[in-house]
C-alpha cells in the first residue's frame, strides 16, 4: 500500500521500518538542489581520504550488446550495466578526523546501478546513462529507498568540478576577480548543463561558451542557462549569465580563441579523441575533464595534462585514456581532492608551479560514495518536505 513520505519514519541506518521511500527523477530535482549537491559532495570526498570512514568496493561490470542474431559480444565498444556499492563507517572515537560538515552518526550503505547505452537518444529518446540508487537499513539490511539518480549522478559529478574549481581559483587568489571568469563547456547534454550550474554557483562566471559538434542541442543549452533567472541566493554568481556563444567543434579555429581565453574548461563528452591542443591554454587555465572513464576515451591531450597540476578523485582515474602520460610519481600529480578539501594537500599554489606546470587539472570518473551521500541527503531532504512515495516492505 503506498502512502505519502510523511508517514516514514525519519530516514537513519537505526530506523526499524518495513517501508520504503522511492523518489523519482522529478522529485530528486526538487528535493537535490545545488547547494545542497555542493556540500555533500564536499562531504563524500572527504570520506575518501585515510581513516574517513568510506568503503568503496570495486565495481561489477556486467557487458551489453544485442546483435541481429541475438548473441551477446565482449568488445571494447560495447554498453554496460555497473554496480557500485559504497558504505560509510563512523571512525572510532579515538580516531581524529577533519571534515568541512557535521559527520554523520550513523552508518550509510548503498549502492547504484548506472547503464550506459548508447543507442538510448536517438532510439528511445532517454540518457545515455540512466542510474538509480539504493540505500539500505544498515541495522536490518533491508532496502529503505530507491532513489531515481540520472539526474543526481550529473549533478554530483558536476559538484566535485565546481569544488575543483574554486580550490584552484582560490589557491591563485584570484576568486575574488568582480569582472566574473570566462567558462568554456564541451557538450550540450545534462552534464554540460549541471556543470554550468553548479561551477557558477561557487565561481562568478560572466562568459559562456559552449562547443558542441551540433549547434541544435546547444541552442538549446543556451536558451536554457538564458531563461535561468534567478540563481540560488547562496551563488556566488553576481549576475544571470547573458554572455552566452556557440561553438562548433568541426570549426578549429574558433575552438582555438574559445579555448585560448577560458578560465576554466569542463569536457563532458564521451570523446576518444582530444577536443583542443594543450598549447592552446593560457596560463592558471584550470580544466574539469569528466566524460572519459575509459582507457580509450580521451578529451584532453598529453600536452595539456603534462601542463597541468593533476587533481583526481579516486585513483581509478588514473586509468583513464587522459592520465595515460603521468602516473602515481608524477611531480605534477597533487593527489585526491579529498585530501585538499580537507587541507591535507595544496592543489593549484603558484609556488608550486614550475617545469611548464602553470595550470590545473581535475579527473573525475566518479566513486560510489559521492552517489550514497548525495542520495541520504536527498532522502532526508524529502522526507522533511514531504516528497516522494512510501510503500510497504
Amino acid at each position: 500500500m503506498a502512502t505519502t513520505s510523511s508517514d516514514m519514519l525519519r530516514y537513519t541506518s537505526k530506523t526499524l521500518s518495513n517501508k520504503m521511500l522511492i523518489l523519482s527523477e522529478a522529485d530528486v530535482r526538487r528535493c537535490f538542489p545545488v547547494s545542497a549537491a555542493i556540500s555533500a559532495n564536499r562531504k563524500a570526498f572527504s570520506l575518501l581520504r585515510k581513516d574517513g570512514g568510506a568503503m568503496v568496493p570495486t565495481r561489477i561490470g556486467l557487458p551489453y550488446h544485442a546483435p541481429p542474431n541475438g548473441s551477446i559480444k565482449t568488445d571494447a565498444s560495447e554498453d554496460w550495466s555497473l554496480f557500485k556499492p559504497a558504505a560509510y563507517y563512523p571512525p572510532p572515537q579515538n580516531i581524529h578526523t577533519t571534515t568541512t560538515d557535521e559527520d554523520h552518526d550513523d552508518i550509510l550503505m548503498g549502492m547504484k546501478l548506472i547503464s550506459l547505452r548508447s543507442n538510448n537518444p536517438a532510439k528511445f529518446n532517454k540518457p545515455t546513462g540512466p542510474a538509480t540508487i539504493m540505500l539500505l537499513n544498515a541495522e536490518t539490511g533491508e532496502v529503505s529507498a530507491i532513489v531515481a539518480a540520472t539526474y543526481l549522478t550529473a549533478m554530483r559529478t558536476a559538484a566535485g568540478s565546481a569544488l575543483s574549481t574554486e580550490l584552484a581559483l582560490k589557491s591563485n587568489h584570484d576568486n575574488k576577480r568582480t569582472e566574473g571568469y570566462t567558462l568554456v563547456v564541451f557538450g550540450a547534454g545534462l552534464q554540460a548543463e549541471m556543470h554550468i550550474k553548479c561551477i557558477r554557483y561557487l565561481v562568478n562566471i560572466n562568459k559562456l561558451v559552449l562547443v558542441n559538434r551540433s549547434s541544435e542541442r546547444a541552442e538549446k543549452l543556451k536558451q536554457m542557462i538564458l531563461n535561468d533567472k534567478e540563481p540560488d541566493s547562496r551563488s556566488k554568481a553576481a549576475t544571470p549569465i547573458t554572455n552566452i556563444s556557440i561553438v562548433l567543434l568541426s570549426n578549429e579555429a574558433e575552438v582555438k580563441d574559445a579555448v585560448s581565453d577560458a578560465d576554466v574548461i569542463a569536457t563532458t563528452t564521451n570523446s576518444c579523441t582530444p577536443l583542443f591542443r594543450g598549447e592552446w591554454l593560457k596560463p592558471g587555465c584550470h580544466i574539469n575533464g569528466v566524460g572519459s572513464y575509459t582507457a580509450k576515451m580521451k578529451e584532453v591531450p598529453d600536452e595539456a595534462v603534462k601542463r597541468c597540476e593533476v587533481l583526481i578523485d579516486t585513483h581509478e582515474a588514473l586509468d583513464v585514456g587522459d592520465l595515460q602520460c603521468i602516473t602515481n610519481e608524477s611531480p605534477n600529480l597533487a593527489g585526491l581532492i579529498g585530501d585538499a578539501l580537507v587541507g591535507n594537500i595544496e592543489f593549484g599554489s603558484s609556488s608550486r608551479r614550475r617545469d611548464g606546470i602553470n595550470c590545473t587539472f581535475f579527473k573525475s570518473v566518479g566513486t560510489a560514495i559521492q552517489d550514497v551521500v548525495s542520495a541520504d541527503v536527498a532522502v532526508t531532504y524529502a522526507i522533511e518536505n514531504n516528497m516522494g512515495v512510501t510503500v510497504d516492505m
